[in-house]
């Protein structure tokens, strides 16, 4: 029982790790077929990764393949972190 249980966890991790959206360059942006949108989050009190992470996520909900990241900035002074990106299909 304890092993199925570790076997399932492994396959749900994997699974969920093939449908995330892919980050890609300026370089690679010219040959996606298809741009969806544009995606934005806004991190409180957080870190440049999370953000990217943030994005990441956020494109995966918006049924997104690929995402290239257009602004990571920090709001002036404050911890926040503000980041935008273009996502693909």
């Amino acid at each position: 029982m304890f092993n199925k249980a570790i076997l399932l966890t492994a396959l749900m991790a994997f699974s969920s790790l093939t449908l995330a959206a892919t980050e890609i360059r300026d370089s690679q942006t010219a040959g996606m077929k298809e741009k969806v949108g544009n995606i934005s989050v806004n991190v409180k009190n957080g870190t440049f990764e999370e953000a990217m992470a943030a994005l990441s996520k956020e494109a995966d909900g918006k049924g997104a393949e690929f995402y290239h990241i257009t602004s990571l900035e920090r709001a002036g002074m404050s911890a926040d972190i503000r980041a935008t990106a273009v996502i693909y299909k």
